[in-house]
């Protein structure tokens, strides 16, 4: 099942699945996934399938919406991508590879999965 790895600056992370048609990202309290940052608009995003691939939508937001570090008005989503809102990244997973109990260990690299227990420690 389709998730999002949810990382703030703060370095707290979640892991949400995503299920339905159409996933709304913001500050918003109705929204789906909401994302209580000030950077993050009340209305920011939303993730729609369209029962083949799933595409973010940027809606209107302040301060943009950006997959793998690029500012998009709407991208398909590749298992992995990163998609910036705010001050917040939200790892979009969607390869059954990926066992659950291994996602929250992911650290946040565009392009790529990343296992902390296999980075080299920080001098």
């Amino acid at each position: 099942m389709p998730r999002l790895i949810i990382m703030s600056k703060d370095r707290s992370a979640k892991q949400v699945y995503i299920s339905g048609r159409m996933t709304t990202i913001g500050r918003n309290p109705t929204n789906s996934l909401v994302v209580d940052r000030d950077r993050v608009s009340r209305k920011h995003a939303l993730i729609d399938w369209d029962g083949e691939q799933y595409t973010i939508i940027d809606i209107g937001s302040r301060n943009g919406t950006f997959v793998n570090g690029l500012r998009i008005s709407q991208r398909l989503l590749c298992n992995g991508d990163t998609i910036t809102v705010g001050d917040c990244d939200l790892r979009f997973l969607c390869d059954s590879e990926t066992a659950s109990e291994k996602t929250l260990r992911l650290i946040t690299m565009p392009g790529m999965l990343a296992d902390l227990n296999r980075q080299p420690a920080l001098a």
